[in-house]
C-alpha cells in the first residue's frame, strides 16, 4: 500500500512516516498543502491508495473543497482525515467531499496502519462517538413513507443509480457501471433527491437506509 501524508505539522509528518515504514507501507509523497494538487501546481501520483490529511485546526471550507476537487479527479483515491474534533454537521462535509472517513487525533499512532488498512480495502472510518451522531442525523431526516413507495417513484435506471449511491460510489464509477454519460447520472441523481425531498446525498442515504431499501444487490426492478 502506499499513501500521501499532509500536514502542516512536520513532526507529525516524519512520525508518522517513521511508524508506517517500519509497517511496510510506503510513502509516496509528504506535503504541507493539498491545495498544490487541486490546484494542479502539482501532479499527484498516480498508484496512491489513500491520502491521509492532518489538521489542527477545525477543516475549513477550503479544505472541503480541495478535497472535493481531488476526489472529482480521483474517484477512487480513499482520503482520511485526522481531526482534533467533529460534530454531525462536519460529518456530513465530510462524506459529501468523497472522504472514506476520519480518526480523532488521540487515536492510538499503533491503530492508523490498519486504518489505513480499511481505508483503501473500501471501509468507512468514524472516530469513537460518531455513531451517536449519524443516530441524530437520521433522526433529523425525513425519510420517505416506505421503501416501496420510494422505489414507485423512480424509473429503472434512477433505481439503478440509487443502488450504486447506496455503495458510496462517486458519479463517474456510477456511469462507468451503467454505461452511461457522468452528465446523465447527474442529472438521475438531481431527479432521485427532488422525488426525495432530500437535501444533499447523504440525507438521501441516510433517508433510504432508514427504510430498509433492499436492492443494493439486486437488479433494480422495472418501472412503468
Amino acid at each position: 500500500m502506499k499513501i500521501v501524508i499532509v500536514s502542516r505539522n512536520t513532526f507529525f509528518q516524519h512520525a508518522l512516516a517513521s511508524m508506517l515504514a517500519a509497517d511496510d507501507i510506503d510513502i509516496a509523497l509528504q506535503v504541507d498543502d493539498l491545495a498544490v494538487f487541486a490546484k494542479g501546481n502539482r501532479a499527484f501520483p498516480s498508484d496512491v491508495d489513500v491520502l491521509i490529511v492532518e489538521d489542527a485546526a477545525p477543516c475549513s471550507q477550503r479544505l472541503f473543497a480541495n478535497l472535493s476537487t481531488l476526489h472529482r479527479r480521483r474517484p477512487l483515491l480513499k482520503s482520511l482525515l485526522v481531526v482534533p474534533k467533529f460534530d454531525a454537521a462536519f460529518l456530513l462535509e465530510l462524506f459529501e467531499a468523497g472522504c472514506a472517513g476520519c480518526l480523532s487525533s488521540n487515536v492510538p499512532p499503533a491503530a492508523i496502519p490498519q486504518y489505513l488498512r480499511l481505508a483503501a480495502s473500501g471501509q468507512r472510518i468514524l472516530p469513537d462517538g460518531a455513531a451517536d451522531l449519524l443516530k441524530q442525523l437520521i433522526q433529523e431526516v425525513t425519510p420517505p413513507a416506505d421503501a416501496t413507495a420510494l422505489m414507485s417513484k423512480l424509473t429503472n435506471r434512477e433505481g439503478r443509480v440509487l443502488s450504486q449511491l447506496l455503495r458510496g460510489a462517486p458519479n463517474k464509477i456510477i456511469a462507468s457501471c451503467l454505461q452511461v454519460p457522468v452528465t446523465t447520472v447527474k442529472g438521475d441523481v438531481k431527479s432521485i433527491m427532488r422525488k426525495t425531498g432530500a437535501a444533499n446525498r447523504t440525507a438521501l442515504v441516510v433517508s433510504v437506509m432508514r427504510k430498509g431499501f433492499g436492492g443494493m444487490d439486486q437488479p433494480a426492478p422495472q418501472y412503468a
